[in-house]
């Protein structure tokens, strides 16, 4: 079973045409086509689980737009209702992204990580810790103490995350970390300190078009397997998503981020948040495997 605990964004897209700029100022009038819901951040890396597997719980919290989502989707696990959470709309113009606009109260309560060792089935289960810093993980080690496998997604500095079994940050979560900006070269450096440093199994730095470096009991840097980029908008939830899917079927971890590094080459083909596609995974998989 693969467990998703982290914060629940609205990713909301408007849909337009413009033809004109506006006599109110020089920026462009927006024709209204269509507007689409969809789950961000944690629930964007559970769906794109959720295409490849039933075995997958979703943690955190919803508000009324959610409502409309989820009984739809109808996901196991534990997701409680508060009264607002984070709200991204996406104002698309002829398909190219023209502005966002972000709503974010901070969530103030305690419920979903304080109870969600009482959800974990065994140690074998898969747990992915999916933090955007909205307030549904404030204390990330009640996680990862409960988990054996944890794949942490971070935001906060790294190290809230000590003891993690997977720690992935980008290259500008790792940066502030480090305290400066930093070559490929030097980031492998300081990859192996941190490492070392949190207590981390398995430690991943993606640095987008730059590829993947990983810190393991081998230190390997995998190239980007794109170049086709028209939206990098939620390629790393694909990422960790299919390492997390990897992962639940014993898949080596060299082999699982060559995996998780294609599939998140292909998310960032489409425009906007992409779901997983199984057949594409089922492919990559077997390549891997050969």
């Amino acid at each position: 079973m693969i467990h998703v605990i982290g914060d629940l964004i609205i990713d909301e897209y408007w849909f337009g045409e413009s033809e004109r700029l506006s006599p109110e100022a020089p920026v462009p009038i927006v024709k209204l086509k269509e507007k689409k819901f969809s789950l961000g951040g944690a629930g964007n890396v559970y769906m794109n689980i959720k295409s490849a597997t039933k075995d997958v719980c979703l943690y955190g919290y919803k508000d009324s737009i959610h409502n409309y989502i989820l009984e739809k989707i109808k996901p196991k696990g534990n997701v409680v209702t508060t009264d607002h959470m984070p709200h991204k709309v996406r104002v698309m113009v002829d398909q190219w992204l023209m502005s966002r606009i972000d709503s974010e109260i901070p969530i103030e309560s305690n419920t979903v990580e304080e109870t969600f060792h009482s959800f974990v089935g065994n140690e074998y289960d898969v747990v992915v810790l999916s933090d955007y810093n909205k307030g549904t993980i404030k204390q990330p080690q009640l996680i990862i103490e409960t988990s054996k496998k944890c794949i942490v997604d971070p935001k906060k500095n790294l190290h809230h995350y000590k003891g993690a079994w997977v720690l992935k940050p980008n290259r500008k979560e790792f940066e502030e970390w480090a305290g400066k900006s930093l070559t490929a070269k030097e980031i492998l450096v300081e990859a192996r300190r941190a490492r070392d440093e949190l207590n981390i199994e398995h430690f991943l730095v993606t640095l987008g078009s730059e590829g993947v470096i990983y810190v393991g009991d081998e230190i390997e840097h995998y190239p980007a397997t794109t170049q086709d980029v028209f939206d990098v908008t939620g390629a790393g939830d694909t990422f960790t998503a299919a390492l997390a899917l990897c992962t639940e079927i014993n898949l080596p971890m060299y082999q699982s981020i060559i995996v998780a590094n294609a599939m998140a080459g292909y998310a960032v083909r489409s425009r906007g948040t992409s779901t997983l596609n199984y057949d594409t995974l089922d492919e990559e998989i077997k390549r891997v495997r050969q």
